[in-house]
């Protein structure tokens, strides 16, 4: 009872406090970096990428756990050498808690990359969105609502203020840098840094003035494959900074080359399968296997909790699954800009 009481403390709390904010965290933060950099959109071989996620969290604390959903396609287009427009639309639902508090946004990242050397790329973007967040307060109950045995919704809340459905929409929008580039055949680095909800819009449901924080993300992975070796390791990184919240994501995939690429066509004959750890400072161990083939990727993930929030969770963090299809229509592509 006590955990199901803290977790819907903290879906109430994150409704209706101006300091418990809710915002998109994705353990597979590297599968598919255009969720934390619009700069990024663009940068996978082929023409078109298209990415979905699904994350699932605090299963044993409540009855009914937190569901994340998003899903992003992304494109290159006038690639003709020097320089490239990358573009892209993105989509994200976050519910929690026995209010469905949920946040809505709907994003179009686009960015210019200029080429500074042979496989070697600076972009520059931005990201106009839509942001929208609501709670169902009909679906709470309250003190007053307690009929000795159980809580009866007939009865009257005594929280006036509440309306049956609060909603907030609002413009919102992001930016950033990235760089990616081949350094050899057997070493590729990509750095990015960039910045959301720069608009800091007012998000209060009643008369707080709550406003949302903004948020700096810097993130970076590489890729070292010796000559003749069927292993690559991929270490990574991500930290953001959102007003009094902070993290830190580190560590490493190990990726298995079991079919090589041909020289014809390339990274769409590769079959790859990888499996890393991860450590989210303070929080969890993360643990994932990455399945790879013609274009095509599977992915899974389970966030090991190791905080002091193991009381309510017994250590399950959360489950995080993805699917990735990168597409070919012909022409030009970057030379093997692939790190994920």
């Amino acid at each position: 009872m006590r955990k199901i009481l803290a977790v819907l403390f903290l879906a109430v709390g994150t409704g209706l406090t101006p300091f418990a904010q809710q915002d998109k965290h994705f353990s597979l933060f590297f599968a598919s970096p255009v969720y934390m950099n619009p700069a990024a959109a663009g940068f996978h071989e082929g023409q078109l990428r298209l990415y979905s996620n699904f994350r699932m969290q605090w299963m044993t604390a409540s009855d009914k756990p937190w569901m994340t959903t998003s899903a992003v396609a992304d494109w290159r287009m006038f690639d003709r050498g020097a320089g490239f427009l990358g573009a892209g639309v993105q989509f994200y639902n976050d519910m929690s808690g026995t209010g469905n508090y949920m946040v809505n946004t709907v994003s179009v990242p686009i960015n210019y990359a200029i080429q500074l050397a042979e496989d070697n790329h600076l972009s520059i973007g931005i990201q106009p969105a839509w942001y929208q967040r609501t709670i169902q307060s009909n679906a709470l109950t309250w003190d007053n609502q307690w009929n000795g045995a159980q809580f009866d919704q007939s009865y009257a809340s005594g929280e006036g203020f509440l309306n049956q459905n609060a909603n907030v929409n609002k413009f919102d929008i992001g930016a950033g840098i990235y760089w990616h580039a081949n350094l050899s055949k057997s070493v590729r680095l990509s750095l990015g840094a960039s910045g959301q909800h720069l608009t800091k819009q007012k998000i209060n449901f009643y008369g707080a003035d709550d406003k949302l924080f903004r948020k700096v993300t810097v993130h970076g992975q590489a890729e070292f494959r010796k000559k003749n070796s069927n292993v690559s390791v991929l270490p990574a990184f991500m930290a953001f900074v959102q007003g009094p919240n902070k993290s830190l994501v580190l560590g490493s995939n190990f990726k298995f080359h079991l079919r090589t690429a041909s020289l014809h066509t390339g990274y769409f004959d590769e079959i790859t399968y990888s499996v890393g750890m991860y450590y989210r400072t303070g929080d969890a161990i993360l643990f994932n296997m990455i399945l790879e083939m013609a274009g095509f990727a599977i992915g899974a993930n389970y966030d090991l909790n190791v905080s002091s929030t193991t009381v309510a969770t017994s250590g399950v963090g959360a489950m995080e699954f993805f699917l990735r299809w990168k597409i070919r229509f012909g022409g030009r592509n970057l030379s093997n800009p692939r790190i994920h």
